[in-house]
């Protein structure tokens, strides 16, 4: 009997042992596999915009109504990566004294040789007035193209759909999605108006500001008081897609 109850003991430790090794086998702990690793690391580098120019002062010399003054800007992206190209004015006053000059001026802004901006009638609806300008619809909008008057005729060198009727916007963007290497040409061309016929102006430095009160279309009376002369603008390189005034730009435009 003792012998009997033996085996039987045995007999079920050795199902037991089976049946754990049944179980490790199942689950993977008979610690057999193999595994092997590489390393790496997670590197990079910050891109940039830049963009670099030819000569930016720009000198109109000797203009004569109706006839059309061209000056040309070079552009290149010099960055590592894609970009968008504005002409941007920084003077709110200068920009405005070229607003005020009304069916009295005429701005054609090229890039490349495309048009993107075209207007014989610069008014920007305010009023000349030393201090802050800001920029009003007037007669004219930025975003509505309307016939000119009679008295406006089209100069010599430009044709085509019936010119703007609006003001010169501080930023207008040039060309968009650059790429490193590319660049472009930015025309800005102007012309006294062809009814332009203030004959005590001749001979004198044009683009005064600021404008003083009672400033009119043709007389564009600057203040006797330091006064400034140009129209100051920057060709401003942006991320594509973002505007030169965003305020998180690096150097914001104002």
């Amino acid at each position: 009997m003792k012998i009997s109850r033996f085996w039987k003991v045995a007999g079920f430790a050795g199902a037991l042992a089976g049946s754990a090794a049944l179980i490790a086998a199942a689950t993977g702990a008979t610690g057999a596999y193999f595994n092997d690793a590489k390393s790496g690391a997670l590197q990079g580098n910050v891109g940039s915009i830049l963009v670099a120019t030819s000569d930016l002062n720009l000198n109109m010399q000797n203009m004569l109504p109706g006839t059309w003054n061209t000056k040309t800007v070079h552009y290149v992206n010099t960055g590592a990566n894609t970009q968008d190209v504005w002409l941007v004015f920084t003077n709110a006053e200068a920009l405005h004294a070229l607003n005020n000059l009304g069916k009295y001026g005429e701005v054609t802004i090229k890039n490349t040789g495309t048009r993107k901006f075209y207007s014989v009638n610069l008014s920007d609806g305010e009023t000349a007035a030393l201090g802050p300008i800001t920029q009003a619809g007037g007669h004219c909008t930025s975003t509505k193209s309307t016939a000119p008057s009679t008295d406006v005729a089209l100069t010599t060198n430009e044709s085509g759909p019936t010119p703007g009727c609006w003001p010169l916007k501080d930023a207008i963007e040039l060309a968009s999605n650059v790429a490193p290497g590319h660049g472009g040409t930015m025309t800005f061309s102007f012309a006294m108006g062809p009814k332009f016929r203030n004959s005590a102006i001749e001979g004198a430095a044009f683009f005064c500001y600021p404008l003083v009160q009672g400033s009119t279309e043709e007389t564009q009376t600057c203040t006797t008081a330091s006064p400034s002369y140009g129209l100051p603008y920057e060709i401003v390189a942006t991320q594509h897609g973002i505007e030169p005034t965003n305020p998180t730009n690096t150097t914001p435009t104002p």
